[in-house]
């Protein structure tokens, strides 16, 4: 009597089970996002009693058009991650990827998915389980996903319910199971090797006979920031596969490399395998140029055989190009080009009434000077990365002697404007002769000129441009750089070129020396923001050195104007002598450093509502370990586009009331003057200068940050 009641009570709770979850299938039901669908799937229909593993399933959906990333996603993006909420003793392992495809996202190549993934984990489960007992199991999970044009961070709880019994497979859920373990990498024991050698990752894979033909091979190389993701080449060697990619910053670090190997075989089928390479100090032999995987290409099997740098990725180098051309023309209207711009109009004002082949001549030269800068600025960024510095656009404002120098610049074109003295056909073009010989070095200076202080600004465009040149071979990098640099001189070149254009600007007259005037004070203006620049690197008293340069350097000018009027060898002996002192406070601005202690421990200015605090390693890190929300930024005082988004963006009430209610730590990491830890993580982050904008959620890792976009709204980062 007594068995049989037990019996009819273990079937009751069985009964009951199956009722429980029948109410409660809708915890299983897939969530809507913006532009995804996710679910939580498990492919046993109940958890074992005994103990054992149970296989989860993490289901995501990109809508049409988007794409996910895989766990390396490449230049952009950030994989998908799930911070688990489970019953006592359970433990989760790692999701474990499909093999994933090359997607090129505007200038940038990324491996992600377009299609519909499932992310697989094995879930630990203890002994000693109630049979009939419900648990729940979930989390929170977070992706990313992007179209052509916007990428979007996004979240969602997740959860489901399952009964305590024998732990038996679900027939329901054992096709969508077998399919999901098809798609991820077996592990494959053949022998893999890489190299580093000539500022590349060089990889040597002998797939074994039975491994059949390869065709179109692509190696997705797992550990993040070990190599550059915009050129793979390969070929077949009698060693098997070779693969060499650019090194990235933290190539160094590795003795083994997962990665992921995928291709088509002799019947054009896409497959994939898992291995590991094994570092080498061997040396391992670069492909020939008879085959190479590009950027450009879908990836996995249906990657392209072609044949060298020429083919890298048409499509993404044609959006680098179009990019930097129309980066250069925005950046004409960013503050730091505007007042040279604004000269260059007046001297063109002058040339419109004049011979038409002066005018033209001087559009010329005013392209070439900027495209000779421009050149000369890239092939120094390129060599100085090749040497290993971790240095981007603008990376030589960060020397107080350059600040200087741009400064007293702008004070003697300040001074040149208001009449104090004239240097022949009058500095930089103000206003200057008509003479032929006059006109070409005004105009061709005038380029570079436009490009030294172009630098410290950042244009919509330019980031996805620079961005793509820097990880390209140098021909292509410095292409991109002259495309920039056209597209500066590109306003200015049109107006003197076509004549119609050019005679639509007003007469000469009496308002243009009002005019010359009033160009004076943006100079003078943007020689004050430098010398602040100085103050804010090495401290108040340098500033009032370089202050006191500036004052000699008046002098010296103001002498020179009166030497050209009166011809008396005692104002020219005062301005050698203006000069002379000048130069000496200049090159002994550093000696007057403050304190070191002070510059340090002097605390971020209050940003809006947000008090940020000061950048240190330990700090973010501490926070991360503690749970707590933080969101870093990466700035300059003289990046333009940096304090730009501060006012825009980060000092509004809206990103501070977000921040008080969500617990968000800010945190300042100034790059105004050199500083190799934060140089460091920059290339953590594969970047190349400021802005950098990193949020930490509470339960992620340095691995798992938020990148928010180089231009900001304030929307932007309250959804980040």
């Amino acid at each position: 009597m007594i068995r049989n009641a037990a019996l009819l009570a273990l079937a009751g709770a069985k009964v009951a089970a199956v009722l429980a979850l029948a109410a409660g299938a809708a915890w299983a039901q897939p969530v809507k996002t913006s532009h995804s669908t996710v679910e939580l799937i498990a492919e046993q229909g109940s958890l074992p009693a005994a103990g054992g593993a149970l296989v989860l399933g993490l289901r995501l959906a990109p809508d049409p058009t988007w794409h996910a990333y895989w766990v390396n996603p490449g230049d952009a993006g950030k994989e998908p991650s799930m911070k688990w909420t489970l019953p006592e003793g359970f433990e989760a392992g790692p999701l474990q990827f499909p093999a994933p495809h090359l997607v090129p996202f505007g200038d940038l190549n990324t491996y992600a998915f377009e299609e519909p993934i499932v992310l697989l984990t094995e879930v630990a489960v203890p002994g000693g389980l109630t049979p009939g007992e419900i648990l729940q199991l979930g989390g929170e999970a977070r992706w990313v996903v992007c179209d052509d044009a916007l990428c979007v961070p996004e979240r969602a709880r997740l959860s489901l319910r399952l009964a305590v019994d024998d732990g038996a497979a679900d027939p329901a859920a054992a096709q969508r199971f077998a399919a999901a373990w098809a798609k991820i990498p077996q592990l494959v024991d053949w022998q893999a090797r890489f190299a580093l050698a000539d500022g590349e990752v060089r990889f040597q894979i002998a797939p074994p006979a039975e491994a059949g033909a390869i065709a179109a091979p692509y190696l997705f190389v797992q550990p993040k920031r070990v190599v550059r993701y915009g050129y793979q080449t390969w070929g077949q060697t009698p060693r098997g596969l070779s693969f060499a990619m650019q090194a990235g910053a933290k190539a160094e670090g590795w003795q083994s490399l997962p990665a992921v190997l995928s291709y088509a075989d002799a019947s054009g089928a896409s497959r994939s395998v898992a291995l590991v390479l094994e570092r080498t100090e061997d040396s391992l032999a670069a492909p020939s140029k008879g085959g190479g995987a590009t950027g450009g290409t879908a990836g996995a099997g249906e990657a392209a055989a072609t044949g060298g740098a020429a083919d890298l990725g048409a499509l993404s180098l044609g959006k680098a190009v179009l990019f930097a051309f129309l980066g250069g023309i925005v950046l004409n209207l960013m503050p730091c080009v505007f007042p040279i711009l604004s000269m260059k109009a007046l001297s063109l004002v002058n040339l419109s009434r004049a011979d038409l082949r002066i005018a033209r001549q001087s559009g010329l030269l005013y392209t070439a000077g900027i495209l000779a800068a421009f050149a000369l600025v890239g092939a120094v960024l390129l060599a100085l990365r090749q040497g290993g510095q971790a240095v981007g656009w603008g990376f030589q404002m960060q020397s107080p002697f350059v600040n200087v120098g741009l400064g007293l610049l702008m004070l003697a074109i300040g001074l040149n404007l208001f009449g104090v003295f004239e240097i022949g056909a009058r500095l930089m073009g103000a206003g200057a002769s008509l003479a032929e010989g006059g006109e070409r070095k005004s105009a061709f200076f005038t380029g570079l000129l436009a490009v030294v202080v172009a630098t410290p600004c950042t244009a919509p465009f330019m980031a996805g441009a620079l961005g793509y040149a820097l990880v390209q071979p140098p021909a292509l990098a410095l292409a991109v750089f002259l495309v920039l640099g056209f597209g500066l001189a590109f306003p200015y070149l049109l107006l003197s070129l076509i004549p119609s254009l050019s005679r639509a600007l007003p007469r000469p007259g009496p308002w243009m020396a009002t005019l010359r005037s009033l160009l004076a004070f943006p100079m003078l203006a943007t020689a004050l923001w430098l010398f602040w620049i100085v103050g804010r690197q090495l401290g108040a008293t340098s500033m009032s050195v370089a202050l006191l340069a500036a004052l000699c350097l008046a002098f010296a000018l103001w002498a020179f104007g009166r030497s050209a009027a009166a011809r008396r060898p005692v104002w020219q002996a005062a301005a050698v002598l203006g000069l002379i002192a000048c130069v000496a406070l200049s090159a002994n601005v550093k000696r007057y450093l403050d304190a070191p202690g002070a510059l340090a421990e002097a605390a971020p200015s209050a940003l809006g509502g947000l008090q940020p605090e000061r950048f240190s390693p330990e700090r973010v890190k501490g926070y991360i370990a503690e749970g707590q929300p933080a969101f870093v930024y990466f700035t300059a005082d003289w990046c333009v586009s940096c304090k730009v988004n501060e006012r825009v963006a980060l000092a509004t009430d809206a990103v501070a009331n977000a921040f008080q209610e969500r617990g968000v730590k800010v945190v300042e990491a100034d790059w105004t003057a050199e500083d190799p830890v934060i140089t460091e993580w920059l290339e953590m982050y594969d970047r190349v200068g400021v802005p950098l904008y990193l949020y930490f959620p509470q339960g992620s890792s340095l691995a798992t940050a938020t990148i928010l976009p180089q231009i900001l709204l304030p929307q932007i980062v309250i959804n980040a």
